[in-house]
């Protein structure tokens, strides 16, 4: 393994013995690069009713300084809802013009084909992820551009499990999942990258619309993250609150038993690939 020290940052090259083999960057500053290249900010919806209004224009005003130096879109993407996230969505982008842009599936078809909608349809050099209920800040969008640009990354991580970030409102049993699922797959790279299935996340665009043509092996996040250390791109992240609103904490879980089983099966899955990564690895370093 090769360190490098350089600026604010330290990029690690993993080699040919890391489980990945890809490149990690483990800390960057976040002072942003002066660009006029487009920025998509993706954000998936699912029945998120009339709040979603507030999150929008939360996250619309958030996004003002990033404006100042970047086209920014606002893409949303409305996975099916029956209730009265449609409605809602048509009073937010009225007057809005080319700056916000709705994508509608008419069934719901799972946050998986979701983000790959919203990649598809993104015409920004970089692609953000966001929530629809603003776990994370608005303020996270400019700090993942940031750290994008100065790591040159093909992602930047919002990582609440990296020292420096945290959790809050997050029930129990859900966090002890969340946690559980990414301690083994950080360990495959060495804990050198903290999380891997959190959906806050910037991307270079052409980087990720080539990697979802992709067949999916296990949970989408953690396998985009797979796949981009595999083939040797950059991952950065960057130290994030994640912050369940009360509204969320209060409402009836939409995680089922049945769901959160599914989602431990596909947590394995990709498991699986950084391990036959790792395996080939070793292989070719014995050779």
């Amino acid at each position: 393994m090769h360190t490098e020290v350089k600026g604010d940052f330290v990029r690690t090259d993993l080699g040919s013995s890391d489980p990945c083999g890809g490149t990690l960057v483990l800390s960057v500053s976040e002072e942003g690069l002066v660009s006029r290249s487009g920025i998509s900010v993706v954000v998936p919806a699912f029945n998120e009713g009339s709040a979603l209004g507030d999150t929008l224009e939360a996250l619309d005003a958030g996004l003002a300084s990033l404006r100042s130096r970047y086209a920014v879109e606002l893409l949303v993407v409305d996975d099916g809802s029956t209730d009265e996230t449609p409605h809602t969505l048509a009073r937010f982008t009225a007057d809005r013009g080319e700056s916000v842009r709705t994508i509608v599936h008419h069934a719901n078809r799972g946050l998986t084909e979701a983000m790959k909608s919203g990649a598809r349809a993104a015409r920004g050099r970089i692609t953000v992820f966001m929530d629809a209920d603003l776990s994370y800040a608005p303020p996270i969008v400019e700090r993942l551009v940031a750290a994008l640009e100065q790591g040159g990354a093909a992602a930047a991580l919002a990582s609440p499990y990296m020292p420096g970030g945290r959790v809050a409102n997050v029930p129990f049993d859900r966090l002890m999942a969340s946690r559980g699922a990414n301690l083994l797959l950080a360990a495959c790279v060495g804990f050198r990258l903290h999380t891997f299935t959190g959906m806050v996340r910037a991307y270079d665009s052409a980087v990720l619309a080539e990697i979802i043509e992709r067949p999916v092996r296990g949970e989408f996040n953690a396998w985009v993250v797979a796949e981009l250390l595999r083939t040797g791109r950059t991952v950065v992240e960057i130290p994030a609150a994640l912050v369940w609103p009360s509204a969320r904490t209060q409402a009836p879980s939409r995680m089922s038993a049945a769901k959160l089983r599914a989602r431990t099966r596909l947590v394995f899955q990709t498991l699986a690939v950084l391990i036959a990564a790792r395996r080939k690895a070793l292989l070719r370093q014995a050779a």
